[in-house]
């Protein structure tokens, strides 16, 4: 096991990425700014490589920065005692967590017993592989996210389903995210929006939150930047506050930055929990 006390090649990582995140405005009283009566959350998964390192220390950065809940994306072998002391320690909960398309299909039980441990709220599958991605696979998928949802509903977790852009190529006359949305019971299975994914696949996310109000509890806020790439938020495109302004008919409950592959994760994560406020503060 690890040694959980914060090593010195972390510290200085981590204070690297803190110095590079100088050039933007200090976030003050940062417990105290809300997105759209939300606190403000991070998708762990924009900060993998420190967390592969360090989890208590990752964890602690996150805390500092203002962000109050987190979104994970694995546990990296942690004892999960250890991680919910880490959170206590650092004012985070953790209202929800992606799973793998493995673990969805042949460890679901013990991943809802993970996210009892944790206090998940939601438990979202977070992308399919390309051979599920036919009509009748992602058919398969519904039938077994309406299983799955049984046993998360009953444990008093929400199952949920992350997009990307493909869910939305044509599969003849429907798409991938039709047969997800349309063969779910919107009771068992709700949907995470990736605002980011949806404006690479054009759709508007106010057309799904109209077909589907109050089916999407989590929504990840990321930019789209003006050459197609991720973007931090606030540097791209996309008018989150009219999106926040329809939470309620969506029925969003957690907002998540994420950045899939930022340069500085530490510097970035700053940048937009920054902008996040300012845009809601």
């Amino acid at each position: 096991m690890k040694n959980h006390l914060v090593s010195r090649r972390t510290l200085l990582k981590l204070a690297a990425a803190s110095a590079a995140a100088t050039c933007f405005p200090a976030v003050a009283s940062a417990a105290l700014k809300k997105v759209a009566g939300q606190p403000i959350g991070l998708q762990l998964y924009t900060l993998r490589t420190l967390m592969e390192t360090d989890v208590a220390a990752t964890l602690a950065k996150v805390g500092e920065i203002g962000y109050r809940e987190v979104e994970f994306a694995g546990y990296f072998d942690q004892p999960l005692e250890n991680i919910r002391r880490w959170l206590g320690d650092n004012g985070l909960t953790a209202p929800s967590a992606h799973i793998r398309h493995s673990d969805f299909k042949d460890r679901f039980d013990e991943m809802l017993e993970i996210a009892v441990t944790l206090g998940h709220e939601n438990l979202v599958l977070s992308w399919l592989p390309p051979e599920d991605r036919t009509a009748d696979r992602y058919r398969s998928i519904a039938e077994l996210m309406n299983r799955n949802g049984e046993k998360a509903t009953a444990a008093g977790v929400q199952l949920g389903y992350h997009n990307h852009e493909f869910e939305f190529d044509r599969i003849g006359g429907t798409t991938g995210y039709d047969i997800l949305s349309g063969e779910t019971d919107p009771g068992l299975v709700k949907f995470e929006l990736d605002l980011y994914w949806l404006k690479v696949a054009g759709v508007d996310p106010f057309s799904l939150i109209n077909a589907h109000p109050g089916r999407f509890p989590c929504v990840h806020v990321k930019d789209y930047g003006t050459d197609g790439s991720i973007a931090d938020v606030g540097d791209g495109t996309i008018d989150f506050g009219a999106i926040f302004d329809a939470r309620q008919k969506a029925g969003i409950k957690h907002f998540f930055v994420e950045h899939d592959n930022a340069e500085n994760p530490v510097r970035s994560i700053t940048r937009s929990f920054t902008a996040l406020s300012d845009v809601v503060g």
